[in-house]
């Protein structure tokens, strides 16, 4: 072979590799446009809540509390191949994340709805168990969701608030179900609801809509996923600053902050505290998602005791999936199992004092306010 001949192959060759190279770095771009059936979590970030949360006049603490977070986005192909590569990582069926006809977008506003109402429970169950006064006040019938092709759908977005039904004031969900109990399909209602700063009324037919006892039971409604619009008016003024942060299961770990705060007895002794959970206004802790991801994101941030929801039920796994995942841990943390707030204020009270020989026993042993 000459060397023409040579030169001719080598170009050839060249331009062979260039096209490859080009087809490539197109289907990697166009790989992050195709979607795949999950949601891809990493662990996120602890975040010391002294910085969320600010009660007026409040106690000031010597360690911390912190929540928890996940990093969590819709699956594309690219990021998928990608993520193969990556430690603790999970993929979550997108049905498990969404409800029914629901976007990603619908679902992000429904997050931070979700972290609104998890935020009030937090303040309703701290001010209780610290004997602080509060009111509340309900606001109305919030729409946290619709279900595609049903009236709400025509008629709202995500985040209305519905203040009456057929000109009769309904804040309460009760009073709301009990209005539709003496519809039936096809029957016509006046909503008046609050959309940011306007006031606007509607009439809709109500629809049949499946009940869940059996599936055959009909009645009448609108299609669309309620709860209750309130303010909480804590005696003293709480601030939360939480950003963009959304979904329900900080309000645990909100709930221990405020108390904190609330009480002259440093509930953290000291330490570096992190968690999750979510909480009811009885003080109940839930079951939340990615919990073992939690782990890894605590432990960077230098917790050393990590509360988790306790296993009760058949299908709760919190407990077991964030020991197991801590037990993989150079330097695995204290996990903390608890099914609600006095359990956990029952662990924090008998905590030594961390670095603290000055106080005996009994000067560490603060009255108890709780």
């Amino acid at each position: 072979m000459n060397n023409l001949m040579k030169k001719k192959l080598l170009v050839f060759k060249m331009k062979r590799l260039k096209l490859l190279f080009l087809l490539l770095m197109v289907f990697a771009y166009l790989s992050f446009y195709i979607p795949v059936p999950y949601y891809i979590a990493a662990p996120g970030i602890a975040v010391k809540l002294k910085r969320v949360i600010s009660v007026e006049n409040g106690y000031s603490e010597k360690g911390d509390f912190m929540l928890t977070t996940i990093r969590m986005n819709p699956g594309n192909l690219g990021y998928y191949l990608y993520s193969l590569f990556l430690p603790n990582i999970e993929y979550i069926p997108k049905h498990y994340i969404l409800n029914p006809d629901e976007d990603p977008e619908e679902y992000e506003k429904r997050q931070l709805l979700v972290m609104k109402q998890s935020q009030e429970e937090a303040l309703i169950a701290a001010f209780q168990k610290a004997n602080v006064p509060f009111q509340i006040k309900q606001k109305g019938i919030l729409v946290a969701g619709m279900i595609k092709g049903m009236p709400a759908e025509k008629i709202f977005q995500v985040g209305d608030v519905i203040i009456k039904v057929d000109q009769k004031p309904t804040y309460k969900l009760d009073d709301f179900l009990a209005i539709l109990r003496n519809k039936k399909p096809g029957d016509k209602m006046s909503i008046t609801f609050l959309r940011n700063q306007s006031t606007l009324t509607k009439k809709v037919s109500l629809v049949s809509l499946s009940t869940k006892e059996g599936g055959t039971k009909q009645r009448a409604g609108l299609g669309f996923y309620p709860s209750e619009e309130r303010e909480v008016i804590p005696l003293r003024k709480v601030s939360f600053h939480t950003n963009e942060i959304g979904g329900p299961s900080a309000g645990f770990m909100f709930t221990l902050e405020i108390i904190n705060q609330l009480v002259p007895d440093d509930l953290t002794r000291g330490y570096q505290i992190a968690g999750t959970g979510t909480i009811r206004a009885d003080g109940k802790v839930g079951q939340i998602g990615g919990a073992k991801l939690k782990v890894h994101a605590a432990k960077e941030a230098g917790a050393e005791i990590f509360f988790v929801p306790k296993d009760i039920e058949p299908n709760d796994s919190n407990q077991k999936e964030v020991e197991n995942e801590n037990r993989k841990l150079a330097k695995p943390m204290m996990i903390v199992p608890v099914a609600n707030l006095d359990e956990a204020l029952q662990f924090l009270k008998q905590l030594p004092y961390k670095n603290d020989t000055s106080k005996t026993d009994s000067q560490k042993s603060t009255k108890n306010v709780l």
